[in-house]
């Protein structure tokens, strides 16, 4: 049997994917640092009497663990009601061949040596083409097709390329609970 599913984007999927892309690897733990660091340096600023500093220092925590994700937010939003694709469900079937995609009446197939590795999250798979550029599919759209897609992916891609964070918490704290 082929994984086929239908893929209506969500502000919420779309936005998970880009706070995994803004706080995964060495970035998302420079971005923890910087802003704890400035947490504590702020503590220390406030305790010593430079205040003007901690101020400072609290605006950097805040940027880096909380104004980045309110963007983000809203940035997912604004995807999903400017752009075309988003405006139309996506209809995905896994085949020997490729991923083939059909929307709109229209049919294409992406063969899987195009593809770069697959990404799964508490709440989503991710099919890179490149290593910024995927194939979004929200866990609930794939629904009973889950075991089935997870199968297909084992057998067509290798374990380096697979990363498996659907067992972690961050960075997906923010994003939506995992049901």
């Amino acid at each position: 049997m082929k994984p086929s599913f239908e893929v209506k984007m969500t502000q919420e999927a779309l936005f998970e994917f880009l706070m995994f892309h803004t706080y995964h690897g060495i970035k998302g733990i420079l971005y923890l640092i910087v802003g704890v660091g400035c947490w504590l340096g702020a503590i220390a600023s406030f305790a010593m009497g430079k205040v003007s500093l901690g101020l400072g220092l609290v605006l950097v925590f805040a940027t880096c663990l909380f104004i980045i994700p309110m963007i983000l937010k809203f940035s997912a939003g604004s995807q999903i009601k400017k752009s075309k694709i988003y405006s139309m469900p996506i209809h995905y079937t896994l085949e020997k061949d490729g991923l083939r995609v059909e929307r709109d009446g229209k049919n294409k197939v992406t063969p899987w040596k195009d593809m770069y590795r697959v990404m799964m999250t508490p709440n989503l798979v991710a099919i890179y083409q490149t290593p910024y550029a995927a194939f979004i599919f929200p866990n609930d759209d794939i629904g009973p097709q889950m075991d089935p897609l997870k199968k297909t992916l084992h057998s067509l891609f290798s374990e380096d390329r697979i990363e498996d964070n659907s067992g972690r918490i961050l960075p997906f704290l923010f994003s939506r609970k995992k049901k």
